[in-house]
C-alpha cells in the first residue's frame, strides 16, 4: 500500500533548508536589533561568496558521493550531472560576486521562493501520509510563494531597517522551520503506526497458521495411511 511506504529525505535538501531558514530568520532580527548599515555591508560583501562556496561544496559532495556509492550503475541516476552543475554555479558566483550583488534582493525573493515550493512539497507528503497537519505546511507555503512574488515584482532593499521586508525574512525562515518541525513529526508518527500495523500482522500470522495446519491434518493423516496400506498390500502379493 503506498500509505505504507517509507517517504526518504535527501540529507543535502534537509541541510539546505535548515540553513537557509536560520539565515533568514537571523537576518532579520538582526537587521531590526543592531546597526542595520554594519549588517548591510556584511551581507553585500561576503554573502554572494558564501554562497558561491556553499554551491560548490553541496556540487563535490554530489560528486563524491556518486563515485563512493556506485551511483553509476543506475543509468538514471544524474547525481554527478547534478554536482557539476551546482560547482559551475558556485565558480560563477564567486567570480562574479560583484555583479550578483547587485541582483541580492531579488536573490533573496527567489530563496523565498524556493523555501515556500519546499513548503508545499511537505504539505503534499503529510497528506500522503494521512497527517491532519499538511494543511498548515499548505498554507504556509502558498502564502511564503504569494509574499516573495510581491516582493520580487515590487523590488525592495531587503538589508535596510524596514518593518516590512524584516517581518517578511523572519516570518519566511521561522515557517519554513515550523513546517520542516510538522514534517518531522509527521514522519516519525507514520512510522509509528506502520510500525505498530506490521506487529499486529506478524501478531494474527500465527494462528491463521495453526488453524489451517489443524484443518487440514485428518486429510493428510487419511490419505498417508490409505497409501500404507496399499503399499503394503503389493509387498505381500509380491
Amino acid at each position: 500500500m503506498a500509505r505504507n511506504e517509507e517517504i526518504k529525505d535527501s540529507k543535502v535538501a534537509l541541510v539546505a533548508h535548515i540553513v537557509s531558514s536560520v539565515v533568514f530568520l537571523a537576518l532579520g532580527i538582526c537587521l531590526l536589533t543592531l546597526d542595520a548599515n554594519m549588517i548591510s555591508t556584511i551581507v553585500y560583501s561576503f554573502s554572494v561568496l558564501a554562497v558561491g562556496i556553499l554551491f560548490i561544496a553541496f556540487g563535490a559532495w554530489y560528486m563524491i558521493k556518486y563515485f563512493f556509492n556506485h551511483e553509476y550503475n543506475r543509468i538514471s541516476n544524474y547525481g554527478f550531472t547534478m554536482g557539476v552543475i551546482l560547482v559551475i554555479i558556485g565558480a560563477i558566483f564567486i567570480f562574479q560576486a560583484n555583479y550578483i550583488s547587485a541582483f541580492i534582493d531579488s536573490l533573496v525573493c527567489l530563496i523565498g521562493i524556493v523555501l515556500g515550493a519546499v513548503m508545499l512539497q511537505q504539505s503534499f507528503a503529510l497528506f500522503h501520509i494521512e497527517r491532519g497537519t499538511w494543511f498548515l505546511s499548505l498554507i504556509f507555503g502558498i502564502a511564503t510563494v504569494g509574499a516573495s512574488i510581491y516582493f520580487l515584482i515590487t523590488p525592495h532593499k531587503f538589508f535596510e531597517r524596514n518593518i516590512l521586508t524584516c517581518s517578511f525574512m523572519i516570518a519566511v525562515g521561522g515557517l519554513s522551520l515550523f513546517s520542516l518541525l510538522l514534517m518531522a513529526i509527521g514522519l516519525r508518527d507514520h512510522r509509528k503506526d506502520s510500525n505498530r500495523n506490521y506487529n499486529r500482522n506478524v501478531a494474527d500470522a500465527p494462528s491463521s497458521l495453526d488453524d489451517s495446519i489443524f484443518e487440514e491434518e485428518p486429510e493428510s493423516e487419511m490419505y498417508s495411511s490409505d497409501y500404507a496400506d496399499t503399499s503394503s498390500d503389493s509387498l505381500f502379493e509380491d
